[in-house]
């Protein structure tokens, strides 16, 4: 129903003469006393608007009210002050411009708007005509956007608003602390301050409001707030906002007292991750802060930030905003416990909201402008893993959303703007079905900050300027302001009726015709985005559907439902206790018990110190190179489960009831890389038929598992590692039927996986089939895979070399003169001993790994060709796969030793001369030298290794063989959307390098080689098919050396036989 208003002269007199009587200045504009100060306005005759600048609603945040909740300014009453400038604006920051590790590159500086000042908590204030309303009018709040970090008062032209309410309305713009001012977390700040300070000062304007804005002639019952997120405004700085909106919308679990406002609009709602004040992504924000500051040796951090200077901290903040990655802001609100108690989502599910009414439009391409256009991440799982650190395999169930929809490209647009704009949005709507109207606008180009033109249009010219549409537009915000309510109408609009959006998910669209006419309609929202959204459901940490929980007496774990895979997933479960101090380089223990609360496990773990690869020219001589390292951590004990899902992952959303086959992976990476969060155990469970429950564990590496030495073995336990690895499959035998698994049906697998970094693994798996010679008790596994059987020399614990590297330690740990040396060890800090391990590591003989398995006497009782040999093997059958070129990317390609006797020489520099001789002469006649030592790598430390094995299993072997591959290139035949974590010098955002997809898509090959292994995996026998392929019959590997080999041939068309092993190659296995 459409109201019309008007004033005639003698209602306009009646007013005069009955208003509330304020002091006036010469220029006849009103002096408001607001109890601590006097303003003065000016009045605006062009638009008819009295304009209150700049007044002081908080006392300045500075000195030790830094970080701390806003303060009611000190009394300056004593003098009349004229409001007519412009607040300076807070400390400002660029958007995040890095293509990758958001902390690498921090020295990038945004010019800001204006001179930026902390003591910058003011607000303007405008109200019609020249004299004070006497009838209360409905008030408007606006919340400038910035992403938390950019933006101010004076970017706003309040005239354009007013004169779109026709002036009927009052008009607040605030402004509040921003960047690492305003957003700096941590468990200090919640100790000795007060989080999100940049919320706090907007809710003190908003009772600010509640206190003063009738003095003004604004009505305190009849408060809207307004949050914009804006495209390019100054100096074409990109902004994202709303998001405070949002926020208050939800504070204090939706019960703040009093109600600071009635209605709410959001414009493109901004709701990035948003954390627990002391999850790791603000700790690591509040040390790079403190640490850029020269706070780090100081007894108080936030003591000594609060003496800093606001310009070296303005500078700290730029630095580090420009560092994050492209599009996104990194100070922004936290979960605090008090403010927001929760994440906004899990409030907005519960309904219990501050305000009565919503209002919200986005845009239909609200994140083009946040992602790289020019150099963007292709790999759309890496790119959801790298927008969302905490992600975890969400990032796959991203990839999969997004595949059918356009380029990689598209699909990384819309990743950003539907999880960050577009489905909070929905979320919000949610929360209102009896007041809930949404507007979405199409104009193209439809970007994020489009439609800031259309409500301030003295910043510049609407992209489709029509009178009747800008009317329309205009007035459907306007008239919820006043009315609450878009379809009492403001003014006559082409508008149609407004349903409610909860009333069949209705929109209206504003949009234009192709011949330039306004096109406005009522239309139901697009089903597969409400569905994406629905899986989605992005709050930081990727929860979704809720999963049992699971008791395990010391801890109990709530997973997480995947409905896109049809898993459960169990992420970072404890199956060990912390290995640090006294603990280090001993067997692992039982965790400490921890089952008063529930822990939800959707967090991958971090991964254990890592190490890089041996790239000295010679073997143990050169010990000084420092590898880059990511940010692991000691305390790594953790697993991982598939298939409704866990790390544990099993199928559906709840345990199988009938015990299904249990996959145990254990991780390459050659003792000294690699973690569970490398393996998206989806891909495993697809390729099972969900037929499965997948476990994926971690253990210690480089020094911290497999450090040897007479030391070790006297007051500590050798092989820590292979021990974490035995403790695990001993907690398989324990739990895993509670996650659905049998426990008599396990099969374990190692990976060694190549190409971009060197990886090295599936020795963990034969250590394991030689282990306590064969004689394990109980058995912890019936079945075993290798994947590039890995076996460098194995020496006893006390031989000359693994007491050298523990004298390298002990060495470059300054413990040389200690009494106890491992003692001394133990003190050592783990960050000391980590740049210990990267520097003796990076020192050993290119392509090769220093720290791995002994011979122990206790856990490995004698070299693992021995065992085998002997036939002293543990579990029942064995599936073995080789790449033809396994030897390849170990060997210096560009500067190959080319005397091969001392190639093998310094691969094993146990040799003796008679043995590099003979080495040489077995590989004379097969190529060149590089060839040559190309071939003596992969055979003697994979694939002879392997043949090894399969002779020890001769009534249960199976052998794989793919020519013409190179290590490693069987990996993505698994992990079709496998990446390795980049080992960069934070792991703030989880930088992943996309291995890629396989080099032979082609599906009946891929369903053929995937289920060879599930099927082995499900009953032993890759022969009993769980779905029909193209694979002939497999013969044992014992009976005429045959293998299966997977090829294609020069039509790409998938070659699939059975063949014999080459004579020769077994000859010089021999």
């Amino acid at each position: 129903m459409l109201k019309l208003r008007f004033t005639s002269f003698l209602l306009l007199s009646f007013t005069v003469t009955f208003a509330r009587v304020h002091p006036r200045a010469s220029n006849g504009v009103p002096v408001i006393d607001l109890g601590y100060a006097k303003y003065q306005g000016v009045f605006d005759s062009a638009n008819n608007v009295t304009n209150y600048l700049g007044i002081r609603y908080a006392a300045p945040p500075t000195g030790d009210l830094r970080w701390r909740a806003p303060q009611t300014p000190a009394d300056n009453s004593s003098v009349v002050q004229l409001a007519n400038t412009q607040p300076l604006p807070c400390f400002q920051a660029p958007t995040g411009e890095a293509s990758t590790n958001p902390l690498e590159t921090l020295s990038k500086r945004a010019s800001a708007p204006g001179s930026p000042t902390e003591d910058c908590l003011f607000l303007n204030v405008y109200f019609p005509g020249d004299t004070i309303p006497v009838e209360p009018l409905p008030t408007l709040v606006w919340i400038h956007g910035g992403g938390y970090i950019m933006g101010g008062a004076d970017t706003f032209t309040g005239s354009d608003l007013m004169r779109e309410a026709n002036n009927e309305i009052l008009l607040v713009i605030i402004q509040y602390r921003l960047g690492l001012f305003g957003f700096l977390a941590g468990s200090e700040v919640k100790e000795d301050g007060d989080l999100n300070a940049g919320l706090l000062d907007q809710d003190f304007a908003l009772r600010w409001v509640q206190s003063h804005i009738l003095q003004f002639g604004g009505d305190p019952s009849k408060v809207t707030i307004w949050g914009e997120s804006a495209g390019m405004l100054k100096n074409g700085i990109r902004l994202a906002g709303a998001g405070s909106v949002l926020q208050h919308i939800v504070a204090q679990d939706g019960r703040t007292s009093p109600q600071l406002f009635r209605g709410a609009i959001t414009s493109s709602t901004f709701l990035p991750s948003q954390y627990m004040f002391n999850d790791s992504v603000p700790e690591l924000l509040y040390s790079e802060v403190v640490s850029q500051a020269q706070c780090s040796t100081a007894n108080d951090s936030l003591a000594c930030l609060r003496t800093v200077d606001a310009a070296t901290l303005g500078t700290i903040n730029s630095d580090i905003n420009a560092g994050g990655f492209f599009g996104t802001f990194l100070f922004v609100p936290v979960v605090d416990g008090t403010f927001i108690t929760k994440r906004p989502t899990e409030v907005l599910k519960q309904g219990t909201v501050n305000g009565n009414a919503l209002l919200s439009i986005t845009n239909a391409n609200e994140g083009t402008v946040f992602v790289n256009q020019t150099a963007p991440i292709t790999n759309v799982s890496l790119y959801a893993s790298t927008l969302f650190p905490k992600f975890g395999s969400q990032a796959e169930v991203a990839a999969q959303l997004y595949a059918n929809l356009g380029t990689p490209l598209q699909q990384d647009d819309l990743v950003m703007g539907e999880s960050i704009f577009i489905c909070p949005t929905y979320y919000l709507l949610n929360s209102f079905p009896d007041s809930g109207w949404k507007l979405p606008t199409a104009v193209p180009p439809a970007t994020h900050g489009a439609d800031v033109v259309y409500y301030f249009t003295s910043q510049g010219t609407p992209g489709f300027n029509n009178t009747d549409f800008l009317t329309a537009f205009q007035t459907a915000f306007m008239s919820f302001v006043i009315s609450q309510d878009p379809n009492d109408k403001l003014d006559l609009t082409i508008t149609p009726s407004w349903n409610l959006y909860s009333q069949g998910n209705t929109e209206m669209i504003f949009n234009k015709t192709v011949d330039g006419q306004p096109d406005v309609d009522v239309d139901s929202t697009d089903n597969d985005l409400l569905q994406r959204c629905n899986c989605l459901d992005v709050d930081i940490s990727g929860i979704r559907g809720r999963a049992p929980v699971i008791d395990l007496g010391y801890a109990q774990y709530q997973g997480v439902f995947d409905s896109v895979n049809n898993i459960t997933s169990y992420l970072g479960i404890r199956y060990a206790a912390p290995p640090i101090d006294d603990l280090r380089w001993r067997a692992p223990q039982p965790p400490t018990d921890n089952s008063s609360t529930v822990q939800l496990a959707n967090t991958q773990p971090l991964p254990c110190f890592q190490a890089g690869v041996g790239i000295a020219p010679n073997s143990l001589e050169v010990l000084e190179r420092r590898a880059t390292i990511g940010d692991p951590i000691e305390d790594c004990l953790f697993l991982k489960y598939v298939t409704l899902k866990l790390v544990v992952y099993f199928p559906g959303d709840t345990i199988p009831a009938g015990p299904l086959p249990t996959l145990v992976w254990i991780h390459g990476g050659g003792y000294v890389m690699g973690g569970a969060d490398e393996y998206p155990g989806s891909d495993l469970m697809r390729e099972a038929d969900n037929g499965i429950v997948l476990v994926i564990i971690q253990y210690r590496l480089g020094i911290f598992g497999f450090l040897a030495g007479s030391k070790v073995k006297e007051n500590g336990d050798l092989n820590a590692g292979l021990l974490d690895q035995d403790f695990a499959l001993r907690w398989v035998q324990t739990h895993i039927s509670q996650f659905g698994g049998d426990p008599s049906k396990v099969t374990i697998w190692g990976e060694s996986a190549g190409r971009t970094l060197y990886f090295v693994g599936a020795g963990s798996v034969v250590q394991h089939i030689v282990a306590q010679d064969g004689q394990t008790s109980p058995q912890l596994f019936r079945g075993a895979i290798t994947s590039s059987t890995f076996l460098p020399s194995q020496y006893a614990y006390n031989d000359t070399i693994p007491e050298l590297l523990y004298s390298k330690v002990v060495s470059q740990t300054e413990c040389s003169s200690a009494n106890d040396s491992l003692t001394c060890l133990r003190a050592v800090d783990a960050v000391t001993l980590e740049t210990v391990n990267n520097n003796i590591i990076a020192g050993g003989f290119y392509g090769t790994f220093l720290f791995v398995p002994v011979v122990d006497g206790t856990f490995i009782m004698q070299r693992p060709t021995e065992a085998l040999a002997q036939g002293k093997v543990n579990g029942k059958a064995l599936l073995s796969i080789t790449n033809a070129n396994e030897g390849t990317i170990f060997v210096n390609q560009i500067d190959p030793i080319t005397n091969v006797s001392l190639y093998s020489s310094m691969l094993f520099p146990k040799f003796e001369s008679q043995q590099a001789d003979d080495t040489t002469e077995l590989y004379a006649n097969l190529g060149s030298p590089l060839e040559q030592d190309d071939l003596i790598m992969g055979e003697s430390i994979f694939i002879c290794p392997t043949y090894y094995l399969l002779n020890a299993f001769p009534d249960s072997g199976w052998k794989v063989l793919i020519p013409p591959a190179t290590h490693g290139a069987d990996v993505v035949y698994y992990y079709t959307r496998w990446f390795v974590s980049d080992m960069a010098l934070h792991r703030l955002l989880t930088l992943s390098h996309s291995i890629g997809v396989p080099d032979f898509p082609n599906p009946d090959f891929l369903a053929a080689f995937q289920g060879a292994f599930m099927s082995f995996v499900v009953s032993q026998d890759p022969n009993d098919k769980i779905y029909t392929t193209i694979t002939p019959s497999w013969n044992l590997y014992s009976k005429g050396n045959t293998e299966m080999i997977f090829n294609r041939t020069v039509d790409y068309q998938p070659d699939i036989h059975v063949s014999s092993t080459d004579n020769g190659l077994l000859e010089r296995c021999k």
